[in-house]
């Protein structure tokens, strides 16, 4: 048996020996419903075959939130929450124009806590949570 995906969105797979479908939708691809045609057929003379289509809907991605920020001891310690799925990563700039990825997780529950512990000789940092990929 051989399996093939002749239509589907950007980044879906399958394994064409056991068919094991791969798909995890961009940050770009939320609320889009997505065709997918999956096809197996057989090695056999005649070859067979069978093709399901199918859709699948891609919720809309709920902005993360941040909460608990503190600073003691020079660590900067803040609650990073949303849904569990996309990427967060936690930016880091001195000037809000310049920002530098600090740390990138898929969490498998939310929220997380995150510490800054080099906060150390600057004398202002600005934070921010973004989702991907």
């Amino acid at each position: 048996m051989t399996f093939s995906l002749p239509v589907s969105p950007a980044g879906a797979v399958v394994n064409s020996t056991n068919g094991i479908l791969n798909w995890r939708p961009l940050i770009a691809q939320a609320c889009s419903t997505n065709a997918f045609r999956l096809v197996v057929a057989d090695n056999g003379s005649p070859s067979l075959s069978a093709t399901q289509n199918f859709s699948v809907t891609v919720l809309p991605v709920a902005l993360p939130t941040l909460s608990s920020s503190s600073f003691s001891n020079g660590l900067f310690r803040m609650s990073v929450g949303g849904v569990v799925g996309p990427d967060y990563t936690v930016q880091v700039s001195t000037n809000l124009v310049t920002w530098t990825n600090l740390f990138t997780t898929n969490p498998v529950g939310l929220p997380f806590n995150w510490t800054d512990t080099n906060t150390a000789g600057f004398a202002r940092r600005f934070y921010r949570t973004l989702l991907g990929p």
